[in-house]
Parts: C-alpha cells; structure tokens; sequence
C-alpha cells in the first residue's frame, strides 16, 4: 500500500473521528478527544499517513517554549489494521525532515519505560536517546522515561 504523508491543517470532522478513534484505541483515557485534538491542529503540527482517505497513522506535535528549536512529540498512535509494517517509522522519519526544514534541531518525548514496541522504534530505530527517569510523570505509578532526538543533516 501506499501512503501519503501530510500535515493536517483544516478541520475536517472525518479526518479528526479518524485520529480520536485512533488514539483512544491506542492510549484509552489518555489519548486525544476533540479538546486537545483542536488546539493541536490550530496551534501545533498534526502529521498522518494516510491511504485511500484513511488514515492509518497520526503523531502530534508541539513547539517548546523553554527552548524554541525543540519540538515535542505529544502522541504517536497507528491504527490497529496498520500495525507491523513500519509505519510509525515512516511517521517518524518524514515528520523529522519536516521539522527539521521547519529550523527545529531536536525533539523530545516521554515514553512508559514498558512500551518495549515504542522504545524499540524510538531508540533502535529513530536513535533517540534516554535522558531521564521521571517517576509518578503523570500520576503515582505512571512513570515515563524522557527521550530525546537531534535533528542533524540527512
């Protein structure tokens, strides 16, 4: 299959259905329902892969205000039917070129330290780097680990 790769900028009610499905599926409670969904595409960086007007992948950006050529990645979620084929990679991958033609120089994420699959794409294949251990991040017992990425030249 192909898939094309775009960022998301207009308010399009089956495109965002499609990402909230996606990400509650993904992160339940956690993941992205229209209050945080809107503010993103008004005011960060929405990027999906999409095929035949589905959208099969999705990561939400935003810019750090500590540090104004750092992006963090909020959310990185591909639908369960798309699951296995690189497509978070892909994601990844092109939303870094685009950040980086954009003058960003890294970009940060947290991550559950037991997200074996995540950390697998995160650190082996994008060479994202562990910088912290934040213990209780988001509530007792929900830890995260803090990763980073430089955006060098290709």
């Amino acid at each position: 299959m192909d898939y094309i790769f775009k960022e998301l900028v207009s308010k399009n009610e089956f495109e965002i259905a499609q990402i909230i499905a996606i990400e509650q599926e993904a992160f339940g409670s956690g993941g992205m329902n229209h209050w945080f969904l809107m503010p993103f595409l008004r005011h960060g960086q929405v990027f999906v892969l999409e095929n035949s007007g589905h959208i099969a992948a999705v990561a939400e950006f935003m810019r750090d205000f500590h540090n104004e050529t750092t992006a963090y990645l909020f959310g990185l979620a591909v639908h369960q039917d798309h699951r296995g084929q690189g497509l978070g990679f892909q994601l990844l991958s092109t939303a870094h070129s685009s950040l980086r033609k954009q003058g960003f120089t890294k970009v940060c994420l947290t991550v559950d330290p037991n997200n074996t699959e995540a950390l697998h794409l995160y650190c082996t294949k994008c060479n994202y780097v562990q910088m912290e251990f934040l213990p209780n991040e988001y509530g007792v017992g929900e830890d995260r680990l803090y990763l980073t990425l430089e955006l060098t030249c290709p």
